[in-house]
């Protein structure tokens, strides 16, 4: 035989071939070569038939969905025992990119983040300390995306403790990350507990600061204007639990059966849009509360119309539509939108007549004063809109009779209604009867 040996090396023993589900005297790198092609065609196969699915029994769509999420499973603790082998070997060196990068341009489907998980476990499997926690992502004990999480713990804290002391660490971890009792919000209390026990002082502070050095509110509009965005980074875990406790509070929950059969609107909107109301909700509040409430200064409106405009009701307009005002920045604002924010804002009429000329300026004024926030809190609990369980808190002062038309300021003028219910009792037309006993929505058209 001339020259050097040019095959490939065979890295598994006789054991190893003989063993249960592997064919004797097959390598090891055969076998997986030959198992993906397999694997790809059937998937092909499958995927084909697929496009006929409406022909598939019941039973047939639970299997498939079952079969699927198993070899999408299979598949991932295959990459990632590849990941290990190349980070171990330093495939990656040679080509002077990093793991990461190595990784992404032969794992396409991956996204960023899962990229970097299976990097960041397949780095780890180079240190035995780390051996049970990879070990359990590979055998299918917890996912990739948890490994990961935790390693990422447990980063944190290893300069911080003793050796004997991370190793118990990392069998904890592990422990709390194969117990099916545990979902994910289990497992990030387990791991704030233990950064919080591990961790000076002093990395906590450092790490405050750098949150807070990336709290960041920006607008991130599509370029029509056709979608108005605003994304905004948490500098604080408290803020970020304050606003999820607006997006998990009563004030996101659907409309009750009682308050759809009372207004006769069915709860049409979706998680997201109850959200985006409960946020909105709170936000009003904050700039249009009373004093005694605890919120910001009153909005200042500079209201910029015509004053029968104003005055009229919604769609009384010559052309049938209901005329509107502007800001200050020159933004439009429906006349109804205006009646709405009059019940709570700081008003500053500018009365328009003729070819805008101003006309009259009034002093601001402040239409629902703080003691009548608070008797009408007492009296009326909360949204007055039967089955609507906002509290008064976030309620509005609505004007049975409005300003415009010379309602009075008191309250027998006075209705508290929810963000959602203000505006609907002025797109539908809708006037209230205040007695004693309460409020009485009727129709007023």
């Amino acid at each position: 035989m001339d020259g050097g040996w040019g095959g490939d090396v065979i890295r598994v023993g006789w054991e190893e071939l003989v063993a249960v589900g592997l064919p004797a005297a097959r390598p090891v790198g055969e076998v997986v070569e030959r198992g993906l092609r397999e694997a790809g065609r059937e998937v092909l196969l499958a995927e084909v038939g697929a496009r006929h699915s409406v022909l598939l029994q019941d039973r047939q769509l639970e299997g498939s969905l079952t079969g699927l999420s198993q070899l999408c499973a299979s598949a991932a603790r295959v990459r990632l025992r590849v990941a290990c082998d190349v980070a171990g070997r330093g495939l990656h060196v040679g080509s002077g990119f990093t793991l990461v990068d190595w990784l992404a341009q032969r794992a396409p489907d991956l996204t960023p983040e899962a990229v970097r998980d299976v990097a960041r476990l397949a780095v780890a499997s180079g240190e035995p300390v780390h051996e049970p926690l990879v070990r359990a992502a590979l055998e299918g004990w917890m996912s990739i995306a948890r490994a990961a999480r935790m390693h990422r713990a447990l980063v944190r804290i290893r300069r911080a403790v003793k050796p004997e002391d991370y190793e118990r660490a990392v069998a904890l971890l592990v422990g709390a990350g194969c117990d099916p009792v545990f979902d994910d919000a289990d497992i990030g209390r387990i791991i704030g507990a233990l950064l919080r026990a591990c961790l000076p002082e002093k990395d906590h502070e450092e790490r405050r600061k750098a949150q807070q050095g990336l709290r960041d509110v920006h607008e991130s509009n599509l370029a029509d204007g056709s979608v108005r965005r605003i994304v905004m980074t948490f500098g604080d875990d408290a803020d970020h639990e304050a606003v999820r406790a607006i997006l998990t509070s009563p004030l996101a929950a659907p409309a009750s059966k009682e308050e759809q059969e009372v207004t006769g609107v069915e709860e049409r909107r979706t998680p997201g849009q109850r959200r985006y109301d409960a946020l909105m909700t709170v936000l009003r509040r904050g700039v249009a509360g009373t004093q005694g409430q605890p919120t910001t200064p009153k909005a200042t409106l500079v209201v910029t119309m015509d004053l029968q405009t104003l005055r009229r009701e919604l769609g009384e307009a010559g052309d049938g539509r209901p005329g509107c005002g502007s800001t200050l920045a020159g933004a439009s604002v429906s006349a109804s939108t205006i009646r709405v924010l009059a019940c709570e804002a700081d008003i500053i009429p500018v009365v328009l007549g003729g070819p805008s000329e101003v006309v009259d300026q009034g002093r601001r004024r402040r239409l629902v004063t703080p003691g009548q926030r608070i008797r009408l809190a007492a009296r009326d609990k909360g949204c007055t809109i039967p089955g609507c369980t906002v509290p008064a808190t976030w309620c509005e002062a609505h004007h049975v009779v409005p300003w415009a038309q010379g309602g009075r300021s008191d309250l027998s003028n006075y209705a508290l209604l929810c963000p959602r219910h203000h505006t609907w009792v002025h797109e539908h037309g809708f006037g209230a009867t205040v007695t004693a006993l309460g409020v009485i929505w009727i129709f007023r058209r």
